[in-house]
């Protein structure tokens, strides 16, 4: 299980990389969904079209901004026989600025081979998520990270 969620990550920063999100539509099942919680912006997607759209979105009005972007899973474990649970890590450079970065606990569920539901669960009582609120709002009062 774990293999098959490396291999998803690696196929997502492929995907970043080339701005080629039909590469992933094969590793996605058909009634996917994607939820944010805890983050100013929450948002709930239905379906491959739909996810894939949002993640084009956010990367797009958020990701391409940057100089630089890191992400990387933090405590990955299979949680069940179909599931995977860890803390996505996100830290982003833009020129000179101090770093940007934030985690959320993260949740992945697979079924046949493909991701069934992605869960990505912002605390905003945690220092890095307000400390990342804080420096967008410095920094980036017009990034746009949601995916709805």
């Amino acid at each position: 299980m774990i293999e098959q969620w490396q291999h998803w990550i690696s196929a997502f920063d492929a995907a970043v990389e080339s701005d080629d999100w039909e590469s992933l539509r094969p590793l996605l099942a058909d009634d996917v969904t994607y939820t944010v919680s805890g983050a100013p912006f929450p948002c709930h997607l239905s379906g491959a079209d739909s996810v894939l759209a949002g993640f084009r979105k956010s990367i797009t009005n958020f990701d391409r901004h940057f100089d630089q972007r890191w992400w990387f899973g933090v405590g990955v474990r299979q949680f069940a026989p179909d599931v995977i649970t860890g803390r996505a890590m996100g830290v982003y450079r833009l020129a000179e600025k101090p770093l940007l970065h934030f985690s959320a606990q993260s949740q992945w569920r697979f079924q046949d081979g493909k991701v069934a539901a992605m869960n990505d669960i912002y605390d905003l009582a945690e220092s890095d998520s307000q400390a990342a609120l804080a420096w967008l709002a410095e920094h980036g009062p017009t990034l746009d990270p949601s995916y709805c």
